[in-house]
């Protein structure tokens, strides 16, 4: 692989292949009823034991969230932090959504203070949202929305 941004070349959906089975059954449902993936990752978070999520209350899952949006956007934009992941994930020449969404969760879980079982379900569904859009697109409408928070704060 030649630039991390050859992992979107598969399949959007495909990002949730690699996960058990119970976990996409209740992700597809999720996804059937509310239509939005983002929604989707809310609605885990929410229903997910409050001992993997380090703030509590619902705004806190909300709140989690969005760092878990914001580690992701340094992850795809080249943070220092997360150099030696992308250097696995490109080394392996074929590396599947399974390896990929492991070495992710991985390399998050320590800065978010949760284990990288918990976080796998959560980007595996991210993923699916920035393969949809593309990358960069998504990565741009991260900026914009740092943009109007900035603006309104």
């Amino acid at each position: 692989m030649k630039a991390i941004e050859n992992i979107f070349e598969e399949y959007p959906d495909s990002w949730l292949q690699c996960l058990p089975q119970y976990q996409k059954k209740v992700i597809n449902e999720l996804y059937s009823q509310l239509g939005d993936y983002d929604q989707v990752a809310l609605a885990w978070l929410n229903a997910s034991m409050s001992m993997n999520v380090p703030f509590g209350t619902e705004k806190g899952h909300s709140i989690f969230y969005e760092k878990l949006l914001d580690e992701i956007e340094a992850f795809f934009s080249g943070d220092e932090r997360y150099k030696d992941a992308h250097l696995a994930i490109l080394k392996e020449s074929g590396a599947t959504q399974n390896f990929i969404v492991g070495a992710i969760s991985v390399a998050l879980s320590p800065i978010l203070g949760t284990s990288s079982v918990f976080l796998a379900p959560i980007i595996a569904i991210i993923l699916v949202t920035i393969a949809k859009m593309g990358i960069r697109a998504w990565l741009a409408m991260r900026k914009e929305k740092h943009s109007a928070n900035n603006q309104n704060s």
